[in-house]
């Protein structure tokens, strides 16, 4: 069989000079360094950097001046090779101007401050580039984010800019885990940065805390007036006005943390609000809610029948409002102004009262019309300063209708046992891939969204602070502008019945 020869190499083919690509390559590097350097140290000048780089620019360009002068250096290297520096050299030397001897031993002098500056920002770039190599946030040819500038903001925090080259926001969010994994720092917030095509990404190395309390919440920081508090990000402690949610869910297993997150908030707001109504829709017999009995302002309501038949109430009251505010030519209900107090329905364990029942069920009409009630609210009673907070277990859509959801932009997931179940809640598996910790969550609202630890409010830390309330109650320091709701009804009720039954002892 024929078999094709080698190819013979000629004997004057030319080798390749690995010595010059070398020696090229290296020159090329150190060209870019020093580029980068020199920027480097030209931006110092107009940076916080500038008390040690201006003082110690001035320095070099003094000594080289007095070197320079004296001719120093031209001594030093006569003396160091004679045989090399011989009369008619040093005569050429000294023929030279003094100011360009001084140039020349000022950038000899500041040449290896540039390199420094340079080698040290290169490595960053690459440090950079090679992260998100590995975290796959690259453009569409395969480039990455190019590092423009860092700032430290604090011993915890530092502020890089990237030119995003292409990358959009979405992009870097979703590949945030990659990034903190790959460089075992968090990272506090992905913004937008004041130039278009740039992002401000901002990485903390402070610890997340595992457990917080309210109490030590409280001690810190005060709540803002008609606000709850959410929970410790690693941006520091967090909280959330009512009036700018206007509802909220929570969600999460069991022992996530979805219940102690309830209650602080329902808590939160009592001790923050001076003119609120709190109305608790717990069907579980009203046990889990019977720390707040002790706030007059605070109705716990344990029946089917009567969470219906408030919920008509409340959507009774909505609709008085919006007549009040039709008639008075006004947007939104305020308390101080408007002397009618913001409302709050919690409810506690969703589920039992929104769910899907058999029509043969004996609450199957009461949980139609708590359907339809919740949607009416949730659509509507924005403007008319009444909100609800539900809490669900049970992650389904047959549990929290569509359309209730829908008007929900503030959400508190906890851990999720099923991929669905995130989805319905954050539109993401990220509550899927929550650690098992009691109290880490994740907020949304509106587009964005961050991991916190929500405080833990012992039971005797709820009921001492209810009993604070009632305290202010009596002493005149808190009132309601209103009766609580179903109050009125009761006592035009019994005005009736006294009518009635004076009207019989009459005739008798």
């Amino acid at each position: 069989m024929h078999q094709n020869p080698r190819p013979v190499q000629s004997k004057h083919a030319p080798k390749p000079d690995l010595l010059g690509a070398a020696v090229t390559d290296t020159l090329q590097e150190l060209i870019v360094v020093s580029s980068i350097g020199m920027w480097a140290l030209l931006k110092s000048f107009f940076s916080r950097k500038s008390v040690v780089t201006v003082p110690l620019t001035a320095f070099l360009a003094w000594g080289s001046l007095w070197v320079a002068t004296r001719g120093l250096h031209i001594r030093y290297l006569h003396d160091l090779e004679p045989d090399l520096l011989i009369w008619p050299r040093l005569a050429w030397m000294y023929r030279i101007q003094t100011v360009y001897h001084a140039a020349f031993l000022f950038c000899l002098g500041i040449s290896p401050l540039v390199l420094c500056l340079g080698m040290v920002a290169r490595s960053i770039r690459l440090k950079f580039h090679h992260i998100f190599v590995k975290a796959a946030l690259t453009n569409g040819v395969g480039d990455t984010p190019k590092l423009i500038y860092s700032k430290r903001l604090d011993k915890y925090r530092i502020r890089y800019v990237f030119d995003a080259n292409g990358i959009g926001m979405s992009e870097f969010e979703a590949k945030q885990e990659r990034i903190e994994s790959h460089f075992r720092c968090n990272i506090e917030s992905i913004k937008h940065a004041k130039h278009n095509g740039q992002v401000a990404v901002i990485f903390t190395k402070q610890l997340f805390p595992s457990r917080v309390l309210y109490q030590d919440l409280a001690a810190q920081k005060s709540l803002p007036k008609e606000s709850l508090y959410l929970g410790v990000t690693v941006e520091g402690i967090k909280t959330q006005k009512i009036a700018e949610l206007p509802h909220m869910l929570i969600a999460g297993t069991t022992g996530s943390g979805k219940s102690v997150f309830f209650k602080q908030a329902l808590l939160g707001l009592l001790e923050s609000s001076p003119y609120l109504q709190m109305y608790l829709i717990d069907l579980k017999g009203g046990l889990e809610m019977i720390d707040f009995v002790g706030a007059p302002n605070v109705k716990v309501i344990k029946t089917m029948d009567q969470a219906v038949h408030l919920l008509s109430l409340i959507e009774r009251e909505m609709k008085n409002r919006f007549a009040y505010l039709e008639k008075s030519n006004r947007k939104q209900i305020t308390p101080e102004e408007d002397k009618k107090d913001r409302i709050v329905v919690a409810v506690d364990e969703a589920s039992v009262l929104y769910m899907t029942r058999s029509k043969h069920d004996p609450d199957y009409q009461a949980s139609l019309d708590a359907r339809r009630l919740a949607d009416s609210i949730s659509k509507l009673s924005r403007a008319a300063a009444i909100h609800l907070l539900i809490a669900t277990q049970k992650l389904d859509r047959q549990v929290i209708p569509t359309s209730v959801s829908e008007n929900i932009s503030g959400r508190m997931a906890f851990r999720a046992n099923s991929l669905q179940g995130s989805m319905i809640v954050l539109g993401s598996k990220d509550a899927c891939e929550l650690p098992e910790i009691p109290g880490r969550g994740i907020w949304s609202y509106g587009t964005r969204k961050m991991i916190i630890q929500s405080p833990y409010a012992a039971e005797e830390i709820i009921k001492e602070r209810c009993e604070q309330v009632a305290t202010l109650f009596k002493e005149g320091k808190r009132k309601m502008f209103n009766p609580m709701i179903g109050e009125t009804e009761k006592t035009v009720d019994k005005a009736m019945m006294e009518d009635v039954y004076g009207a019989v002892e009459e005739r008798k």
